[in-house]
């Protein structure tokens, strides 16, 4: 992720790698769960700049010589990037073997393939979805910025060898024309399409174009000094908050690309144009920010792939005192890579087109061998059982009938929507009803009915509201569409006798920018719904939640169908599938004892999810149906849970659900096999 120059007309300066300190301190303390830092993150961006200012001026300074070579140019980066990238890639892939379940061993080969090849973050950003793990469970999501660094690094050379080609004065305004598009595309982007504007290179590369411009200014410009020395100072001074602020004033709610790198991207070049301040050459230049400067290529690998690991081992969030234990060991690990592999393979003096083929050589056997264990699934012989239980998870994430980000309409084949002309039971909701699906068809089949399902994830069967997810803009308008679809299919369908509702209730009730609100669904020709804005009050939540149901519900009604609303699904707060997977796999199970993981054990059951959003919604679902005739409410207590208030996630050699709060296939079937459809007369009945 960091860059180091090699030797340039530049002599080497010590306040860089202290910046590079403050980069790697602001993203591995971030990274540990260390409280008050939790804007750590924009650390990335310091990173950027910094390596758009040594590489970029590197290759200004050597085109402006003639000394300038593309072959030269990646033997350079080769030695810089790969020898470190390929060791930890190789002790993660190794210890996923030991370590992870068939399934997440795969993702993780696709990972290393996709890392290998410089695009993860097209790969990241490409398979977000709504089933998508944790972010803290991928121990090579930290690859994604060394995708956007080599991508970056694939073009600007030959953007700016072409302008020096033309007249050496238009590097600077070739270079100051992409960086002032890319600006531009994330400052237009970043509502709309965040996570592309997050991962992907044209909405980033203005951080790294940045640097490259500094360089190539301060190249051009003279050496006389521009500030007076109090402007200096107080500039040197501004940089240093400008980089600080961000890391403890943003937060969860304020996660979003675009232009919040802005502060730290401004912060850092500032700090760069001004190398004889105080702060730089008392503060950065110490000894001790040199040293992490220097190392922080290694330890940015090392630190996120370790955490990642034991995070896999506890399930979830760590205990303090083993973040600030597995941070100390990558910190050690780096130290280690720096002065082992880092330094050695950097002091190589081989020729450029033979060192080159050498490295693309390594890379294609090591994508080959990723290649060849994501396509075998991840070694499933390791650990059959397990492998089963993942591939019913696979099943509801690629169920055709749930509709996903990229569909904002039902699934009205055959295989999603009976045509048979026995009545229906038409079943409406987000994953958790498509999840219920299973179960539900073969009941109503048992009673001469046919199953109709309308399901699009994290949009909960509501009129009048939809669901807004700031990072997922596009969601809201596509639920809003989805549900008025629905609901006239089933209202119009006289087939359909009964209608079951079923959604992860308390989702819209989070009032967050990870997990949304609700907001109206501009039917009343208020306009298309948004994302945008600030999260209504939790009464007014309540009450757009409350009155949304209560419309579908009555216009159902109005219809002449007969209801069943299922309250949520039991969930739990940690993942049954963990649980399992800690058992299965020897080497994971004995080092989650030796750490002293809790929890860890797998009796079949666990207590519910204490979340007070969900007894909250639970009751608006109450307050919803009561006093509307042909409405029943009903739920899983007693299907799934135990007296003791435990409820049952496995049953023998069965998993019940695929994850926290999913049912599988099998746990749908086992959650209705007393359920009884309410509705057995003819077409019309109320």
């Amino acid at each position: 992720m960091p860059s180091q120059p090699a030797t340039t007309e530049k002599a080497y300066r010590a306040d860089i790698d202290g910046l590079r300190a403050l980069a790697i301190l602001s993203v591995v303390l971030y990274h540990s769960g260390l409280p008050h830092l939790t804007g750590g993150f924009t650390g990335v961006d310091i990173f950027f700049v910094i390596s758009g200012y040594l590489i970029g001026g590197q290759v200004w300074a050597e085109l402006r010589t003639g000394a300038f070579t593309f072959a030269g140019f990646y033997r350079r980066r080769a030695k810089r990037i790969l020898p470190a990238f390929y060791v930890v890639a190789g002790f993660t892939l190794a210890a996923g073997t030991l370590l992870l379940a068939p399934g997440e061993l795969a993702h993780l080969a696709r990972d290393t393939l996709a890392a290998t090849l410089s695009v993860s973050n097209i790969v990241f950003w490409g398979t977000a979805n709504y089933f998508t793990p944790r972010s803290e469970l991928n121990p090579l999501l930290m690859t994604w910025s060394l995708g956007v660094e080599e991508q970056f690094y694939a073009l600007i050379p030959v953007l700016m060898a072409i302008a020096a080609r033309l007249r050496r004065a238009y590097i600077l305004h070739a270079v100051a024309a992409v960086t002032a598009v890319s600006f531009a595309l994330a400052w237009a982007a970043s509502a709309s399409y965040p996570m592309a504007v997050f991962y992907l290179l044209p909405a980033r590369a203005w951080e790294l174009g940045a640097g490259v411009l500094l360089a190539v200014g301060e190249r051009d410009r003279r050496p006389k000094p521009l500030l007076a020395p109090w402007m200096r100072e107080a500039g040197a001074w501004l940089a240093l908050a400008l980089m600080l602020a961000p890391v403890f004033v943003l937060g969860a709610a304020t996660r979003l690309p675009g232009l919040v790198p802005l502060p730290s991207v401004a912060g850092a070049a500032l700090a760069i144009a001004l190398p004889s301040s105080f702060v730089n050459r008392r503060l950065f230049s110490t000894p001790p920010l040199r040293f992490l400067g220097k190392i922080s290529y290694s330890w940015y690998l090392w630190h996120w792939p370790l955490l990642s690991l034991v995070h896999n081992l506890y399930g979830g969030a760590l205990p303090a005192v083993r973040s600030a234990q597995t941070i100390a060991l990558s910190c050690v690990l780096a130290v280690g890579s720096y002065y082992l592999i880092e330094w050695p393979f950097r002091g190589s003096r081989r020729a450029p087109v033979p060192l080159l083929v050498r490295y693309a050589a390594a890379s294609g056997v090591a994508a080959s061998l990723c290649a060849a264990l994501w396509l075998s699934r991840g070694l499933p012989g390791r650990a059959p059982a397990m492998a089963g239980m993942e591939g019913a998870a696979h099943e509801l994430e690629s169920d055709p009938c749930l509709a996903t980000l990229v569909r904002d309409t039902p699934n009205l084949s055959p295989a999603c929507h009976d045509a048979a002309p026995s009545p229906l039971v038409a079943l409406w909701g987000d994953s958790h009803a498509a999840a219920l699906a299973p179960g539900l068809r073969v009941a109503a089949q048992g009673q001469g009915y046919r199953l109709a399902l309308f399901a699009k994830a994290s949009c909960p069967p509501l009129r009048g509201a939809t669901h807004a997810i700031p990072r997922l803009p596009t969601l809201a308008a596509g639920c809003a569409r989805f549900n008025r679809e629905a609901l006239t299919a089933i209202t119009g369908d006289p087939r359909v006798r009964l209608v079951v509702l079923h959604a992860t209730w308390a989702a819209p009730l989070d009032r967050d920018w990870q997990d949304g609100w609700l907001v109206d669904d501009g039917a009343a020709g208020t306009g298309p719904p948004t994302a945008g804005g600030d999260p209504p009050t939790e009464e007014a939540d309540r009450r757009l939640f409350l009155g949304s149901l209560r419309a579908a519900l009555t216009a159902l009604r109005q219809a002449g169908k007969q209801i069943v609303v299922f309250e949520d699904t039991p969930a739990f707060q940690i993942d049954p599938a963990w649980r399992v997977k800690t058992q299965t796999l020897p080497v994971r199970r004995r080092l989650a004892q030796w750490l002293g993981v809790p929890d860890d054990t797998d009796p079949g059951f666990a207590p519910p999810d204490p979340d007070p959003r969900i007894a909250e919604s639970t009751a608006l679902l109450h307050e919803a149906v009561a006093g509307l005739d042909g409405v029943q409410l009903a739920g899983f207590e007693t299907a799934l849970c135990q007296p003791s208030g435990a409820c049952e996630y496995r049953r023998g050699d069965t998993m019940l659900y695929v994850d926290s709060s999913h049912l599988s296939a099998a746990g749908a079937g086992y959650a209705l096999r007393d359920f009884h459809l309410p509705l057995l007369a003819g077409p019309g009945s109320q």
